[in-house]
């Protein structure tokens, strides 16, 4: 059966890369129900009517088992401050009736199983949902050496500026002194195919958003499949 060993419930910016990045990692045996919502974009104010339709988005998980629901969207789940990602995760439960989950929480949780917390941030978000995130994680227990958007409003046609090759080039641009681990944060970024080359480049442990959230799901369905290709967070 498609769902034999879990099925997991996305809610996404419509933007998002997330159906992509899932389903081609996921090991056999694991299914993904999905569901966009709209937003005017990263900006905070962007950002708080987006999570303000997350209860409406759940309720449509109420009548089918779902080991976990994510609300798959970084910044979204952290903009309000520390213990807006638990927050999230409660409306999600009342919502739906299944245990919830968030972009931020897994991201948490991934700095946690690694041991790190001393961080170099990537984003392509404006300045002041930057400012927010970056408070997020520091209220979270994590140093957050440096944080750098890059790419915001670049292309107002298209996503030109978020290709593999452009993120991989700004990666290595990034100051990593003191860091020791680096994190790409969005899950609007397909960033997956990245992991393992930044790791290798950059020389500390990655954590991408679309990798952080993915392992969590799994290890929150008990799937502990230890997936090639995704870094050192998926040996754990």
């Amino acid at each position: 059966m498609y769902s034999k060993r879990a099925r997991i419930g996305v809610i996404a910016p419509i933007d998002d890369q997330v159906e992509y990045a899932f389903n081609k990692y996921a090991p056999d045996g694991v299914s993904f129900d999905s569901s966009r919502l709209w937003f005017p974009g990263p900006t905070p104010e962007g950002l708080v009517y987006l999570s303000d339709q997350l209860e409406e988005a759940a309720k449509m998980y109420r009548k089918k088992p779902h080991d976990v629901v994510l609300f798959g969207c970084t910044s979204g789940s952290c903009i309000k401050g520390y213990g807006f990602d638990k927050e999230c995760i409660a409306r999600i439960e009342r919502a739906c009736g299944w245990p919830g989950l968030t972009t931020s929480t897994a991201v948490l949780e991934a700095f946690q199983a690694l041991g790190l917390n001393k961080a170099a941030v990537m984003t392509p978000y404006p300045e002041d949902t930057n400012e927010a995130e970056k408070k997020f994680l520091i209220d979270n227990g994590i140093d957050v050496t440096t944080i750098k958007g890059v790419g915001f409003n670049r292309d107002k046609d298209g996503n030109s500026w978020t290709t593999k090759g452009f993120l991989y080039r700004c990666a290595k641009q990034v100051d990593l002194t003191g860091a020791n681990v680096f994190f790409l944060s969005c899950m609007g970024l397909a960033t997956m195919e990245l992991v393992e080359i930044l790791e290798e480049d950059l020389g500390i442990p990655v954590i991408t958003s679309h990798q952080a959230s993915l392992w969590a799901c799994l290890r929150h369905c008990r799937v502990n499949d230890k997936l090639p290709g995704l870094g050192k967070l998926f040996t754990i």
